[in-house]
């Protein structure tokens, strides 16, 4: 659920943490990712994480691997596999496959963008297919660690119609990772969503 522009160490680990809140009453946590994975030069394996709806009672356990297909000075394709399974009180054991493409693009005046858009393959009777932009996004570089943007994110629910969910963001950038905020808006209100990206060299 990221990209990384190359380096040239030949391990990194990369962890994922997002959550998010209703801005709304009842402030209710709407959803929660943990992620951890391992880049070795151009090759992302493993990458192990979960996901649920903030109370556990739907969870999907995911398991993706991939590599970084592209990488020119202004863009980078980076391609990964998903194999996830559901669980939790509330679930039906459904398996799926994400097909996950992330395109960055890097522009002059100190914009960039990112893209995910993916499509859920059933692997088993429960599960429906789908499509879902995860995030397409343009940022603005304002200092040399804060980033402003403003970003689209949709997919087809559960009542099969498509959902538009836009959003502002803002990040800093420190040594203890990433942190990005974004205020979205969603069907009947809106939510806070916090997501944080760290990336490490193995020693």
């Amino acid at each position: 659920m990221f990209a990384e522009t190359p380096h040239s160490s030949p391990v990194k680990n990369i962890y994922v943490v997002r959550f998010g809140e209703q801005l709304q009453s009842p402030h209710i946590v709407t959803y929660r990712v943990v992620e951890w994975a391992q880049k070795r030069g151009r090759w992302i394996l493993p990458d192990l994480g979960y996901k649920d709806n903030g109370y556990a009672q739907d969870q999907i356990w995911f398991v993706a691997g991939g590599a970084q297909i592209l990488h020119r000075d202004r863009f980078d394709w980076t391609q990964e596999f998903y194999f996830t399974q559901e669980a939790g009180p509330e679930s039906h054991n459904k398996r799926s496959l994400w097909i996950w493409p992330v395109l960055d693009g890097r522009y002059p005046h100190h914009l960039s963008s990112q893209a995910v858009m993916f499509p859920t393959i059933p692997l088993d009777s429960a599960q429906r297919w789908g499509l879902d932009v995860d995030r397409a996004r343009v940022e603005w570089n304002a200092k040399p660690r804060w980033l402003t943007g403003v970003g689209y994110s949709g997919g087809i629910c559960k009542q099969r119609t498509w959902q538009n969910r836009p959003f502002v963001s803002l990040k800093r950038k420190t040594q203890m990772g990433d942190f990005d905020l974004w205020a979205q808006r969603v069907p009947g209100g809106a939510q806070l969503q916090v997501r944080w990206l760290l990336v490490r060299d193995e020693h």
